[in-house]
Order: C-alpha cells, then structure tokens, then sequence
C-alpha cells in the first residue's frame, strides 16, 4: 500500500506529491481523560486513525497528529494536558502556513475532540484575513457524519467516553480497557441548581464537577460492532467530501 504519512516520506517524495496534489489532511485532538476505559490520547487516536483510513481511500497525505488541544475543563483528571486557547491557534497556524509554504493549498483540519473547535474556527478566520487562502475543517467523531446510522445504532445518551465514542474506539483498535468502563454519575458536590438546569442555562464547566468516572453516559453499552458501522459510515462520507474537494 502506498505510504500516506507525509511525515514517513523524503522531501524529494513530498515534492512529487505536489506535482499530482495539492491536498493534505492535518488531524488534532486532544490529550486528556476520557473515562475509565479509554486512553487519555483517545482524541488525538482518532483523529489520526480516521485521518489515515480516508487518506487510503483517497490518494491524500496527512501530516503529523496534533496531540495537544484546548481540555482545561479536563485537568480535574490526572494525565491531562492542555494548551492555551491562543497558543492553541497560534499551533494550528503555523503549522498550516508551513504546509502553504511548500505548495498545499489544500488543507482540511481533522478534528476529533469538540473543545477544538472555537480554536480551529479563529484559525480558520485569521488564516483566511492573513493568507487569503481557504482552510477547511470537519469533526472526524460521528455527529455530522453517519448521522442516521448513530441514531440506529447507539441505544444511550452521552456526551464523552461514553458508549458513542467507546464503540469508536473498539472498532478503531485504541486501548480500551472495557471492564473498567462505569456509567458517568455526578459527584455528591455536584450543584443541584445546575443539574436542574442543564441543557437550559450555559456555564463553564470542569469534568470532575460534573462526573466521578470521567465519563458522561454509558460506555457499558459499547462494542466494536457498534463502532464499525457507524465509521465505516462516517468514512465513506469524509472520502466523498474530500473527493469533491480534489477536483475543485
């Protein structure tokens, strides 16, 4: 199989690249917990995973993951990291005038942890007011994608490490130490004011505040089954995108 890591290949190999191409994926995540079952580098997996899955399909090269986001409403947990929200545009900038630098001209940003996201949306504008060129962006988690399949399939509700991204993590072969996964309750210190509220009212929030186990739902309704076919799903929707985009 053709190597699609751009960080695996030569200059001289990258150089050809951009004769036939000019398109790059750039996956970023997270390093944070994610429960008591899933790795603390779950999103930044993911994204690379599904990154080099589409890349396969598609002919593309993907830069190296961004293992590092915006979770300080993580660091309640032992093992999280997180940047700056600044620090964290100021990242994804350079690493995609880099890319520009060399001839990509077109770059999707593959996304996999939700606390990105107004990071990636300032990059995108000052990318755009600096450069003048376009970056693209998608969540490479289930949500956008396979919607239909997501609400066939999975039978709780959840919010993070639960047995949406569980199942994800099955199927995309993370450490995922299943036995140990507990349905997220909130602590005793928990607010009653705003459990009464949520969904209604927006405040900021810290995970340890909210969930004892670190997780939001129940991972114990995961498998692997689940997670194939959601992302089998999901995938095939990326390529058709990335696709179109090759041609523009």
């Amino acid at each position: 199989m053709k190597e699609v890591l751009l960080y695996k290949l030569t200059w001289p190999e990258v150089k050809e690249y951009l004769k036939e191409n000019d398109l790059v994926l750039f996956p970023t995540g997270s390093t944070e917990q994610h429960g008591k079952q899933l790795a603390e580098d779950n999103d930044a997996y993911t994204a690379l995973e599904v990154s080099k899955r589409v890349a396969e399909k598609t002919g593309v090269l993907v830069a190296p993951v961004m293992p590092f986001g915006y979770s300080p409403h993580h660091m309640g947990f032992p093992g999280s990291v997180t940047l700056s929200f600044q620090t964290l545009v100021n990242v994804y900038k350079e690493v995609c005038k880099s890319l520009m630098k060399h001839g990509f001209k077109k770059i999707v940003i593959m996304n996999a942890h939700g606390g990105n996201g107004n990071a990636i949306a300032e990059t995108l504008r000052e990318l755009k007011e600096e450069t003048g060129q376009t970056v693209y962006s998608l969540m490479v988690f289930p949500g956008a994608w396979a919607r239909e399949e997501v609400k066939e399939t999975i039978e709780t509700p959840g919010g993070h490490a639960d047995e949406l991204e569980t199942s994800v993590g099955l199927y995309l072969g993370q450490r995922v130490l299943f036995e140990k996964g507990e349905k997220g309750q909130p602590p005793k210190s928990a607010s009653p004011l705003r459990q009464k509220y949520a969904g209604k009212v927006t405040t900021a929030r810290d995970f340890h505040e909210i969930t004892i186990s670190g997780s939001m739902g129940d991972p114990t309704y995961a498998s692997k089954e689940k997670g194939k076919k959601i992302m089998e799903a999901g995938i095939n929707e990326i390529v058709e995108f990335i696709e179109e985009l090759k041609k523009q």
